[in-house]
């Protein structure tokens, strides 16, 4: 009608027809972009990759999880001992891409961690190191207590060859190695020792025995130079004792729950110690350590140093033992915690003697067992 007010349109009813369809395209295309970005980080959140994660664990005490029958024990005392964990888990491609933007966690290749084994045939592995570790760790705390233990095997098992040694030509998964030069090797550390008598380029004559073979025959093996010391000999082979047995005069028991690995040998062998002195080994300290320890009392290097660095500095640890070989690596993580390197049970005692623990490390380095 002439003269009536117009009717109030929709804004977009006066837009160009094209303009209204670019935006509708716009839009839809936008939706589509975000759903596809939205099932790319779902599907990388879900889809495995062949990695590992290795990110700070735990630091769990040893002392309270010690128990002795047939011995005086003391396991309440002042400060702690404590073993170091890493935590391991596969990744999954978003979480792989997290992990290596964190410095605090190592992304590692699924064949470094399993090698050519399952997942569970690792994690038994695992478990069979950590039985080992605790057994050795006992027998080398009761002789440094002045104890006698009895440790008795029936050769060295070769568990796996360097490829880049001349003994991987001769030798293999599986021998057994039961003289070297004629001496009768019971123990795997027997052949460490063996092996550090001599000098890069020298020989060994091996008698091995082989599965399918019915007697045991020689082999003479070349010794090459470490890698990370070129005066120290190597034979190039990772071995473990057959049929090990210890005889204890008491009975130590050391609950580890679901831990596995060999790493906290030093740890176990240090809280054994410490139930069975009665002052505190540690002054009274929280001390935290990782490490293997052979039936000689020698410190080897373990991995997840980083990680482990992290873990016990976030536990508000006084003091972390390290192997000397990983001391530089633990020091980036490490704030103003105090790490200390050691080589040897020896080397741990003067430490620990350093918080006060005076007392219980000289009767830890006497001839004869302690007692009230």
């Amino acid at each position: 009608m002439p003269g009536a007010p117009a009717e109030p349109v929709d804004a977009d009813s006066q837009a160009p027809p094209g303009r209204g369809r670019r935006r509708r395209r716009l839009l839809v295309g936008t939706g589509i972009g975000v759903g596809l970005l939205v099932a790319l980080v779902v599907g990388a959140a879900l889809v495995r990759v062949p990695y590992f994660l290795l990110a700070p664990g735990s630091v769990r005490p040893t002392e309270r999880f010690i128990s002795v029958e047939g011995a005086p024990s003391y396991p309440d005392g002042a400060g702690e001992i404590g073993y170091t964990t890493v935590s391991l888990r596969r990744a999954t491609a978003l979480q792989a891409l997290v992990g290596w933007l964190d410095p605090t966690v190592d992304v590692v290749e699924e064949q470094a961690i399993l090698g050519g084994q399952t997942q569970e045939e690792s994690r038994e592995q695992n478990l069979r190191d950590m039985t080992d570790s605790k057994e050795v760790a006992t027998a080398v705390a009761l002789e440094a207590l002045g104890y006698d233990v009895t440790v008795t095997g029936t050769g060295a098992v070769v568990l796996e060859v360097r490829p880049d040694v001349p003994a991987a030509t001769i030798l293999r998964a599986g021998d057994v190695i039961t003289a070297v030069d004629g001496r009768g090797i019971q123990l795997a550390d027997d052949l460490v020792a063996a092996v550090r008598e001599r000098r890069p380029g020298d020989q060994l004559l091996l008698t091995v025995e082989r599965a399918g073979i019915a007697d045991p025959f020689l082999v003479t093996a070349d010794h090459v130079a470490r890698p990370d010391d070129p005066d120290t000999a190597m034979l190039g082979v990772s071995t473990a004792t057959r049929d090990l047995e210890f005889v204890f005069p008491f009975e130590v028991t050391v609950d580890s729950g679901a831990v596995g690995g060999p790493s906290a040998g030093l740890a176990f062998a240090l809280g054994i110690m410490d139930v069975l002195t009665p002052t505190s080994l540690t002054g009274g300290a929280r001390v935290a350590t990782t490490g293997t320890i052979d039936l000689d009392g020698n410190v080897g290097a373990v991995g997840g140093v980083p990680q482990k660095t992290v873990a016990v500095r976030r536990a508000g640890v006084d003091l972390f033992l390290v192997p000397s070989s990983e001391y530089d690596e633990a020091l980036r993580f490490a704030g103003d915690m105090r790490v200390e390197p050691v080589d040897t049970l020896d080397d741990a005692l003067e430490v620990l003697s350093s918080l006060g623990g005076g007392a219980s490390v000289l009767q830890a380095r006497g001839t004869g067992p302690v007692t009230d």
